[in-house]
């Protein structure tokens, strides 16, 4: 079977936290995020929400303990880190048999979606799945809609609009763009220089979003990130209307912002946001 996913539009981003009721009010209470789904029982020892901010959904999976197996494990290994992001696509089926052609090994299959396993592409696991959790869900009443544009753009107090991109950190950067496209079919769009994080890298449409495979120039950031956590999503920058208006919010909010990737972003550092880089660009 020739071909690549056909990858539609990102559902989520999906990140590994050590502590359900801290995750939570970390981001709802400090970051303004929305909680649309809290998920008790995952039947692994895993509790699991899904929240929103300026129309960017997250899956926060928070493993009751650490342990020898399943996401207890990884919380062990890493502690708080993206694990993944979930992307719609049309076909299930054949999303299934693409990966099985391609020898991308699946985990966590449960039918009506699956998990691929992070080592087939850059440390991330694909969520795939046929349904859009941006649209409402009137059949779930645990389900609370995600507010609309125009909530998040004028009445939420940083004004986001939006995902800039998905930033992915990698070892060598020909040899993650051949792994990335042959998986998903993404056009190169740019190329970009980052160095303050002391990476050169390139950026690929996929679906609706963008991705940015970031790879060392030298000691940095990037290659900081990668010796701690291996290939894996490394930061999500949100486009936001008015970046002054982001930092009034956030330092009046306890935060430190610091410069971002990329000259035009600011950053949360991720020690103060559970371990996960969030940057922010007009």
């Amino acid at each position: 079977m020739d071909g690549h996913l056909d990858l539609i539009k990102v559902n989520h981003i999906n990140a590994i936290t050590d502590g359900y009721a801290d995750t939570v009010t970390h981001f709802r209470d400090r970051l303004g995020f929305q909680l649309n789904m809290e998920i008790p029982d995952m039947g692994d020892g895993t509790e699991a929400c899904l929240m929103t901010l300026g129309g960017v959904m997250f899956e926060f999976f928070a493993p009751k303990e650490r342990g020898e197996r399943g996401q207890g494990r990884l919380l062990d290994r890493f502690g708080d880190h993206y694990s993944g992001i979930e992307y719609r696509v049309p076909d299930v089926v054949a999303a299934r048999q693409l990966c099985e052609a391609q020898g991308v090994r699946i985990i966590n299959d449960v039918g009506h979606f699956f998990h691929t396993y992070p080592g087939s592409c850059l440390g991330i696991s694909f969520e795939l799945w046929d349904g859009d959790w941006h649209a409402p869900h009137p059949d779930n009443p645990r389900f609370n809609d995600v507010h609309p544009a125009s909530y998040w753009r004028d009445e939420h107090p940083m004004g986001v609009t939006g995902l800039a991109r998905i930033s992915v950190a990698v070892e060598d950067l020909d040899a993650a763009l051949g792994i990335f496209q042959t998986f998903t079919g993404a056009p190169v769009i740019a190329k970009v220089e980052r160095p303050r994080a002391a990476a050169t890298g390139v950026q690929l449409q996929a679906g609706d979003a963008v991705f940015e495979l970031l790879a060392p120039t030298g000691e940095g950031a990037v290659s900081d990130y990668l010796a701690r956590y291996g290939q894996r999503i490394r930061s999500t920058v949100f486009r936001v209307a008015d970046l002054g208006r982001v930092e009034r919010y956030l330092e009046g909010q306890g935060f430190s912002l610091v410069p971002g990737d990329a000259d035009d972003a600011r950053a949360i550092p991720p020690e103060q946001n559970k371990h996960l880089l969030f940057e922010f660009t007009e």
